[in-house]
């Protein structure tokens, strides 16, 4: 029953997506914008046939897709960069942000508080700024910002790390997070557009 509403707020999300876009009349950048829509959903049916193993990839690149969507309704511009803005060490259980890339761009349309480059933020941290897994108040970033963080954080120990992805995978509540993050990350990008 509960993955019967989950489809059903989804369905609704996309409706509701697709209707804040319109408004933006974007012309010429109407088909980029319907193309990572439909990407974003796609990444999101296979993170619904997939386990935590893998499926940290596919959150992230269903956020990549809607960050895209983001921008292009913002800034009424095709999405020309291919960097991620972001790092990770070896074994590492934290997330650094550079300079430029998709996040800085992306974060900086949606808050007016910058993030210096350098600045590195751990899982724990992130945890504990998301507000469907926290239920904080006034976070330090918004809820899209440190999802994203998180999930690029996730996707790479997934990708590159599977011992430390498996240990850490136990160790905190990230199943919960990647259950939840697609209904909620879909709704954050909703109310900004």
């Amino acid at each position: 029953m509960r993955k019967a509403i989950a489809v059903i707020q989804m369905d609704e999300l996309w409706k509701e997506l697709l209707e804040k876009v319109k408004f933006y009349n974007l012309g010429t950048l109407e088909d980029e914008v319907s193309l990572n829509i439909q990407q974003a959903q796609e990444y999101y049916l296979a993170i619904e046939n997939t386990t935590s193993l893998t499926n940290p990839l596919f959150l992230f690149y269903y956020m990549v897709s809607l960050a895209r969507i983001i921008f292009i309704c913002k800034k009424k511009s095709p999405f020309k960069e291919v960097l991620h803005g972001l790092t990770t060490r070896k074994e590492g259980t934290s997330v650094t942000v550079k300079a430029h890339g998709t996040f800085p761009t992306l974060h900086n349309i949606i808050s007016e508080h910058k993030i210096k480059p350098g600045t590195k933020f751990c899982i724990e941290e992130l945890l504990g700024m998301i507000p469907w897994i926290s239920n904080i108040e006034n976070p330090k970033l918004p809820p899209i910002s440190a999802s994203y963080l998180l999930c690029f954080l996730l996707s790479m120990l997934s990708r590159y790390e599977p011992v430390v992805w498996n240990k850490i995978r136990r160790e905190y509540s990230i199943e919960f997070f990647l259950r939840k993050t697609p209904l909620y990350f879909l709704e954050e990008v909703v109310k900004l557009l």
